[in-house]
């Protein structure tokens, strides 16, 4: 299949930006300094109607602060992609990952419109149809150029949620798409950080992120662990039993009167006080339990004394 891809130079007015999916456009002024200096390496991408697909900072670069009048663009005839004339290879070896979402929100647009005038007779002419089970999101991603749907979504949470560093790895080849959506789910600092890491440090985080993952959810965690009656770790890093709410307050009030107890005994075992002392000043304390309480604290002690020498369970 030839190449459908037409490069044309454009005033930069007749270019609209209609969507904006990213809030911060970025270091512009660094942006324009390398298109100065090293050119325009990917063009914006624009429909033949003149809506921005993708490329807004280098637009924005090239008109606001190079004050170019115009610029070199690609077009894309998006009708034409979604009746399958452009090679989907031909697209992923033409744009970056962060570039094929784009594209791929276009061809799911122009999907959603064709769906919306089936109330019709009959479909307008040349119409793709979505075969019947095939999602949307599947055939922009095939026509994108990505390899699954779950790919697709994946650079889409990266040009959503990263930073601009680790779209840019992404887009470079220096991150897979995989790795850059594991680390866009950090806070941004974060993901700073990491990609600024040698890469042989990179791996390692971004293993230990994909393993985090893996680790079910707190409410899953809780179903595996009363159908194994073991503790299962949750993706918090914490461990989670099978019991209910209520087996939980009973374990938990149960433990509360254990560690009441084992902090009492070590008070007593390391209390400097001299008991033959403190007896005779009880006559000064206003505490008449305590002489009723003794005697059964003491027996109390004697039975747990002996559980413990004999190995039994304390009841």
């Amino acid at each position: 299949m030839t190449s459908n891809l037409v490069l044309r130079e454009v005033p930069c007015d007749s270019i609209r930006v209609v969507c904006r999916h990213r809030r911060d456009m970025g270091e512009l002024e660094v942006l324009a300094e390398s298109i100065a200096t090293v050119g325009l390496l990917h063009p914006p991408v624009i429909t033949k109607d003149g809506v921005l697909i993708c490329g807004e900072r280098r637009l924005l670069a090239m008109r606001d602060i190079l004050g170019w009048k115009a610029i070199p663009v690609i077009v894309l005839e998006v009708p034409s992609m979604v009746e399958g004339e452009y090679a989907e290879n031909e697209i992923r070896k033409n744009f970056t990952p962060s570039e094929r979402v784009a594209i791929g929100r276009s061809i799911e647009a122009e999907i959603g419109k064709r769906q919306g005038q089936r109330t019709d007779k009959g479909l307008p002419v040349n119409c793709a149809e979505v075969k019947p089970g095939v999602e949307t999101r599947e055939v922009a991603a095939a026509k994108a150029g990505f390899d699954s749907a779950s790919t697709y979504e994946r650079a889409k949470r990266v040009v959503e949620k990263a930073v601009d560093e680790v779209v840019a790895q992404m887009d470079t080849g220096d991150l897979s798409i995989s790795a850059a959506a594991l680390i866009a789910e950090q806070p941004p600092e974060a993901q700073r950080e990491i990609v600024q890491m040698p890469a042989a440090v990179r791996r390692q985080i971004v293993r230990r992120l994909r393993e985090a993952t893996e680790l079910p959810s707190t409410a899953e965690a809780r179903r595996m662990a009363r159908e194994t009656g073991m503790l299962v770790a949750d993706r918090t890093g914490r461990y989670r039993s099978g019991l209910s709410d209520d087996e939980r307050r009973a374990l938990k009030e149960d433990l509360d009167s254990i560690w009441a107890v084992t902090r009492a005994v070590l008070a007593l075992a390391d209390t400097p006080l001299d008991p033959i002392e403190l007896a005779s000043r009880l006559e000064y304390w206003h505490c008449p339990g305590i002489r009723a309480k003794s005697p059964a604290a003491l027996d109390w002690l004697h039975r747990f004394e002996e559980a413990i020498r004999d190995k039994t369970q304390i009841s």
